[in-house]
């Protein structure tokens, strides 16, 4: 039987509504993130296993201690439990899969899927009005069967199949979470202040997304790379695709060449990493200092495009800067896996995920500062300091142009004499 919920009183200022559901995604991300990294681990038999699932239990209670300013600490701790459930469970399943016990498989199944019938009518207890039972169940469900189809496709070494499966995890995780947090701010509409337009929203999340995208894919090529796994490459590819729909995601603004820049830019960022990683796993202390030497350097390069395409919101200096915390956090990461410290390899991820979504919002603000005619804001004729011209700009220049010849003629003519 389930306790009631009751909801927490206001006890705190309002909270703004963005950074309430940007930290709801990144719970979620974090789930996802490490229940792939665990998955990996544990159907490969990987040393990092433990780490990694005692990283993933420590996620559930802190999406538990999320809810507890809304709905109190007893209703968090027992959101965190089910969730500690969730992962336990999903871990029985992994392990039954890989021993290949039909009966054990179908039982482990059962149980987790019960859990998340659990979790659904949990939620749904503590606020009906948004979030009805059978959504909850449907998401639950969703989260559910994605995730088993991406264990499933990994242990059959399906990795084309695994990596489309994680990336309809993340799609519909995504989804969830902000149906979580839209049902929490509009349960309590007094605790947040309001969300930016639509536009600026929608560009701000997809940017989160992509740079995340990036950091996850880094590290399991990271993993892949020093276990010589079979996955490598496919997961390099999928790593490189990033890069270009980063790339794609600036065209709007920037045009097709400066997408196409970066695109190339951030896959030299990539083989790059890759080289780097190569050259520490072999030893060779030459080959480590030219690689992290073209690494950084490529850093440096991508942020001089950036300042110049936006110079006013991209300081040159703020970039390089963001570009080597970015190098630094991922090479203390890479090399704590390297060393078997998993611990600070957990922790280095940690940290590469906190600054990678505070690179991302100082670049989602700075197009958003450039271009706010396309978010929802002033329309602005003119110039825009990519070098092209907006839309209007040539009609107005010309008729501006036009208007003071045909002033300065009307006065040319009342002032000369007549014949």
């Amino acid at each position: 039987a389930l306790p009631a919920v009751t909801p927490a009183a206001p006890a705190r200022a309002a909270v703004s509504a963005l950074d309430f559901q940007n930290t709801m995604r990144k719970l979620w991300e974090d789930h996802i993130t490490w229940t792939r990294l665990a998955i990996v681990a544990i159907l490969d038999d990987r040393p990092e296993k433990d780490a990694a699932v005692q990283r993933l239990l420590q996620n559930q209670v802190d999406i538990g201690d999320a809810i507890k300013p809304y709905y109190g600490d007893a209703a968090g701790a027992q959101l965190a439990t089910m969730l500690h459930d969730h992962i336990t469970g999903a871990a029985a399943v992994l392990v039954a899969a890989k021993s290949g016990d039909q009966a054990q498989v179908q039982a482990a199944s059962d149980a987790w899927y019960a859990n998340g019938n659990d979790i659904a009518a949990f939620l749904n207890k503590a606020n009906p009005n948004n979030w009805p039972l059978a959504t909850l169940q449907d998401m639950m469900k969703m989260h559910l069967d994605t995730t088993l189809a991406e264990a499933v496709a990994h242990l059959k070494k399906d990795y084309a199949a695994d990596i489309a499966a994680y990336d309809a995890v993340d799609e519909h995780i995504l989804h969830m979470a902000d149906a979580l947090s839209s049902g929490i701010i509009a349960q309590f509409p007094d605790r947040f202040t309001a969300a930016p337009p639509a536009g600026q929203l929608a560009f701000h999340l997809a940017m989160r997304k992509l740079w995340e995208d990036h950091i996850t894919w880094t590290r399991l090529a990271i993993l892949d790379i020093f276990e010589n796994d079979a996955e490598t490459n496919a997961t390099v590819q999928r790593l490189l695709q990033n890069q270009v729909d980063i790339g794609n995601a600036i065209k709007p603004y920037y045009g097709d060449a400066a997408g196409n820049q970066l695109a190339a830019l951030l896959q030299d960022h990539i083989t790059g990493a890759a080289a780097l990683l190569m050259a520490a796993k072999s030893g060779d202390q030459a080959k480590l200092k030219t690689a992290s030497d073209a690494w950084y350097a490529n850093g440096n390069a991508i942020a001089a495009f950036l300042n110049k395409a936006n110079p006013n919101a991209w300081p040159l200096a703020t970039l390089q800067d963001m570009m080597k915390m970015h190098l630094d956090t991922t090479v203390a990461e890479a090399t704590a896996n390297l060393k078997g410290d998993y611990t600070a390899d957990v922790a280095g991820y940690d940290a590469v995920h906190e600054h990678i979504l505070h690179m991302a919002d100082a670049l989602s603000d700075g197009v958003i500062a450039e271009f706010p005619q396309q978010f929802g804001g002033p329309q602005v004729v003119g110039m825009p300091r990519t070098g092209q011209p907006a839309p209007d700009a040539w009609f107005w220049l010309i008729a501006l142009i036009a208007g003071n010849v045909l002033l300065l003629a009307g006065r040319y003519l009342r002032r000369k004499p007549a014949a």
